[in-house]
């Protein structure tokens, strides 16, 4: 909510009282929470410019100080306007909550003043939205105490465990949930990595399906699948119907009402595609546009739109890193799926591991989960596969995992309905 200016005003009066009158307190209440670029008023600028720099120093700190500071570092201070804010000190008891309606304010002030530069042309919209994401991601940047930074953990253990926050997005596959500590981790990057054909678009879709269903929102980058297509692999999968027959349109008699189920089903849940071709701009535009995301994924990094030159691993690079960065700002779990190289294939088992990501970019050092996909059945031969209707083994290979353990859980895998199940 925008306040005025007078009401932003008298907020930053109150902390120069504060800072004036009990110049340490304050300054540990607020120091995390508002900075100097944040006060419209020169003078509490100063203020709190000069209070900040004793504090910091270990130096002696009074108003007189305060002024002497001030005009030492060339910008003095007001005795009479000191004095009209030292008879608005109360209490530091609000002190912090002042400094983020200050803090907040400014926030909106350079919003507005991109938009103001955005609408007059004199910057480009990829500018804009470049300097608006750079805003956003400095929230939070400010160094805190170690009482502030043991009190945020603590706060942050007090809600998960009362359900207020979820640290993890679960799967619904209670044996991979549990490796993963919990599930997907809000904020983190997880790459679900396989060789072409082992159905990673499958195993992404289940995933993502699960997290639906608990009518949390997902959205979806699908940049080689159409809108059409994975809405019938998802119809399939409801509905246990062959995804073949429900893309072609050739459904019995008996089938209908359970597609009508599945469909009537569909669209209830939370789960939205975008299935136009993306660069990694398209993707933070449209994530940061969705309130209440749970999940985003995107499948597959390699199909993302380059926007700037480059090799091909400095490109994957660049779009890992701020995959990246976009699951840390919206404290969301990017689910990135991404092709592997034909390294696995030279291998007599045929089993891939983390080294096949070596020619795409630092996907593995950004990725908080790498998780590579393995279908024996893929490399039987002809006379040893199971029926296209029937269950075969997928494993879910946790080659890195900053949040638990690593290892292997085997799922069942279905082509013929579009499934993973446990």
């Amino acid at each position: 909510m925008m306040c005025d200016s007078q009401f932003i005003i008298n907020a930053e009066y109150s902390l120069a009282g504060c800072l004036l009158v009990m110049p340490e307190e304050t300054t540990q209440r607020i120091k995390a929470v508002v900075s100097s670029g944040d006060f419209l008023s020169d003078t509490v600028r100063r203020i709190y410019d000069a209070t900040v720099a004793l504090v910091n120093a270990g130096r002696a700190c009074d108003p007189v100080l305060i002024q002497a500071e001030a005009s030492k570092a060339g910008t003095p201070i007001d005795t009479a306007f000191c004095a009209d804010c030292m008879q608005l000190f109360v209490t530091t008891a609000n002190a912090a909550e002042t400094a983020r309606i200050v803090h907040e304010a400014a926030m909106q002030r350079r919003a507005a003043e991109i938009g103001l530069a955005l609408t007059t042309g004199s910057i480009e919209a990829v500018e804009a939205l470049e300097q608006l994401q750079n805003l956003i991601r400095s929230q939070g940047s400010r160094i805190l105490s170690p009482m502030e930074t043991a009190q945020r953990v603590m706060d942050f253990i007090s809600a998960a465990a009362s359900g207020e926050s979820k640290p993890f997005v679960k799967t619904e596959f209670s044996k991979l949930d549990n490796i993963l500590s919990g599930g997907l981790a809000a904020g983190g990057m997880i790459t679900l990595a396989a060789r072409p054909g082992t159905c990673k678009t499958t195993a992404a879709l289940s995933i993502a399906e699960n997290v639906a269903a608990r009518n949390e929102t997902v959205l979806y980058f699908s940049l080689e699948m159409t809108k059409e297509q994975l809405i019938s692999c998802r119809a399939a999968n409801i509905a246990s119907i062959s995804r073949s027959a429900i893309y072609s349109g050739e459904i019995s008699d008996k089938q209908w009402p359970k597609l009508i189920d599945a469909f009537d089903e569909i669209s209830k849940r939370p789960f939205l595609i975008r299935d136009t071709p993306s660069t990694v701009e398209d993707i933070e535009r449209e994530a940061r546009c969705i309130d209440g995301l749970s999940l985003i994924i995107v499948d597959h990094i390699g199909l993302i739109k380059p926007t700037s030159k480059g090799t091909r691993y400095e490109i994957m690079t660049d779009h890992a890193h701020r995959l990246k960065q976009l699951a840390l700002s919206l404290k969301v779990p990017i689910l990135t799926l991404c092709q592997l190289n034909r390294q696995s294939e030279q291998r007599e088992t045929k089993r891939p591991s983390m080294a096949d990501l070596r020619d795409s970019g630092a996907i593995e050092e950004d990725s908080d989960v790498v998780c590579l996909l393995f279908r024996p059945a893929q490399y039987a031969k002809p006379e040893n596969r199971p029926k296209a209707w029937e269950n075969q083994d997928i494993d879910f290979i946790i080659d890195k995992n900053r949040h638990g353990e690593t290892g292997i859980v085997t799922m069942n895998f279905n082509g013929y309905l579009s499934r993973v199940s446990a």
